[in-house]
């Protein structure tokens, strides 16, 4: 009898002659086999796309271009556009959604330069910030003197609405800033209230559906400098915040042209995607955590709105909305306001030559509500999609210090100035956002921000008269950091008993707040799951090597035969 034919009789015999294989193999071999599990785990997991690269020659993927096939602005516009008609190759070291959004926000790299900062007094008696960027002070034409801006200058003007908690300081922006001004075009970024570095002076906040602010800064600029042409980008939920701005008003808007980078599109959509998976959980908790960083620096104010215990502790955006968004916007679901915030039913309204840039690999902002046909029937939208990129990443070269769509968007700024399809302004009535067909219960009552991880509210009342603010609204320079000075502070106290002291320790603290997640630019939990991830195969070579010498102590010594 051979000795296979003695492990078929005896079951026991093989498990025993399999087990001492197994127990006769190194100790290294099974941590190299670990090793090699986890990185094909970690390599799906973070969505790496390196090996596709290398399989493609490094070529980069397509830019899918979907518009409609009578549409004036893909033939006279969009089709002389280099950058988005050729390829997009992420740099290869940053092959990841996840690596590419948390470089863009933790580090980014962005050019250092210094804002001029103009303090704007919105109807409602709120105040934000409106920081400047010309372009003679990026090319040095004028610096002799104060560089201000003529009543007559001719020089386009570009306003960026930024998103996701950001204001003028975020890396993506200051990118987006500077070789726009470098262009030859005058950058101003319309801030959102209570970023920036300025404290929030009324009930009124921003979210994802209120364009009241921005509509308010475009008409300004339109009519204080009436001989230059006006263009906005927005980014993140900047851009759901213009596109639904362009969609309300229609013809009568006062822009030449647009951009939106990276919009949620369907907010509704976005809710369920964002806690679908582990990472996209991450990214839910992350926001959560803004938010509540966010409402803590105003506590005074939205204790009296919200429900504050409901809030501290939620633990996630739809928790949040449960306690804040519905009780203060009076609102029946939350999905109702998702719902009436999205910018995917106004697209077919806008009138404006509108250029969509988005990335399919986009890990908050999902593909699934990218709004294609819509985009399609509208002869003046452009949807320019990309297989990867990020969220306001596409980090492209081999060093990673350009933004691929910055350029694109700087391109098609340029090629649409120098056509004749730039937007006139045309008077039309019943487009305006209060119009019977466009009001909704987002322009009659107060309301919360949720989906870009900033809280807002805003009351119903309503101004019979509106004061003259553009007189004072005074120019001052900014630092990076954004100094507090020449801000008007809020006035927190809601009772006539509250002391001077009181209100002063508690701007002192919101400061403190404030300068701290500055410096940390987004969430710790965000920048403590990077950190993981990324060290994690230098830890775990660490620990196999640790626990090598050790089992190697505790291992008795070879038996001589």
């Amino acid at each position: 009898m051979d000795c296979s034919e003695a492990i078929l009789e005896t079951p026991a015999m093989a498990y025993r002659i399999l087990f001492k294989s197994a127990v006769a193999l190194p100790l290294w071999h099974y941590l190299v086999g670990v090793l090699f599990v986890f990185v094909v785990f970690l390599y799906n997991f973070l969505e790496f796309h390196f090996f596709q690269d290398i399989f493609t020659g490094f070529r980069g993927g397509p830019v899918f271009l979907t518009y409609n096939p009578n549409s004036e602005i893909y033939h006279g516009v969009v089709s002389k556009c280099r950058t988005l008609h050729g390829r997009y190759l992420a740099t290869p070291w940053l092959s990841s959604p996840h690596f590419q959004t948390s470089f863009v926000n933790f580090f980014g790299r962005p050019p250092v330069f210094t804002y001029r900062r103009q303090m704007f007094h919105a109807s409602d008696g709120g105040m934000f910030a409106l920081d400047w960027l010309l372009h003679s002070d990026v090319s040095g034409v004028a610096a002799q003197n104060n560089h201000a801006i003529a009543k007559d200058d001719t020089t386009p003007i570009v306003v960026m609405v930024p998103g996701l908690t950001s204001d003028s300081a975020s890396p993506y922006m200051k990118h987006l800033v500077f070789h726009t001004a470098k262009c030859g075009w005058n950058v101003v970024v319309s801030n959102h209230r209570g970023l920036g570095g300025v404290s929030v002076t009324s009930d009124c906040f921003y979210n994802a559906g209120w364009t009241e602010d921005v509509r308010e800064v475009i008409n300004y600029l339109h009519q204080e400098y009436s001989a230059a042409p006006l263009f906005v980008v927005g980014t993140s939920i900047g851009a759901n915040i213009l596109v639904k701005y362009l969609g309300e008003d229609g013809e009568n808007v006062p822009i030449a042209g647009a951009a939106a980078v990276c919009s949620p599109w369907d907010l509704l959509i976005g809710s369920r995607f964002i806690a679908r998976r582990l990472i996209q959980k991450l990214y839910d908790r992350a926001l959560t955590i803004g938010l509540q960083g966010y409402a803590q620096l105003h506590e005074t104010r939205y204790s009296r709105l919200a429900n504050w215990e409901g809030i501290k502790k939620s633990r996630s955006i739809r928790d949040f909305d449960t306690h804040a968004t519905c009780l203060v916007g009076n609102y029946e679901t939350v999905d109702t306001y998702y719902r009436r915030c999205s910018s995917s039913s106004f697209i077919g309204k806008v009138a404006v030559p509108l250029l969509c840039i988005s990335a399919l690999d986009d890990p908050v902002c999902t593909r699934e509500a990218i709004p294609w046909d819509e985009c399609r029937a509208n002869k003046n939208v452009v949807l320019a999609t990309t297989l990867h990129g990020g969220h306001l990443a596409f980090f492209e070269g081999v060093t990673g210090s350009g933004l691929w769509w910055v350029r694109a968007v700087n391109e098609y700024l340029g090629a649409l100035l120098s056509s004749s399809y730039m937007h006139t302004q045309k008077k039309a009535e019943n487009l305006g956002p209060h119009s019977a067909i466009m009001q909704s219960s987002i322009d009659q009552g107060p309301y919360l921000n949720v989906a870009d991880g900033m809280v807002a509210a805003m009351g119903n009342e309503t101004s019979e008269e509106k004061n003259d603010h553009d007189q004072k609204n005074e120019i001052v320079s900014v630092t990076e950091n954004h100094a507090f000075t020449n801000v008007r502070k809020p006035d927190f106290a809601t009772n006539a008993g509250e002391d001077g002291a009181d209100s002063k320790r508690s701007s002192f603290v919101e400061r403190c707040v404030y300068q701290l997640s500055r410096q940390n630019n987004k969430s710790i939990w965000l920048l403590a799951y990077i950190a993981i991830i990324s060290s994690w195969p230098i830890v775990g070579a660490a620990f196999g090597y640790f626990f090598k010498r050790k089992l190697k102590r505790a291992l008795p010594a070879k038996v001589p035969k």
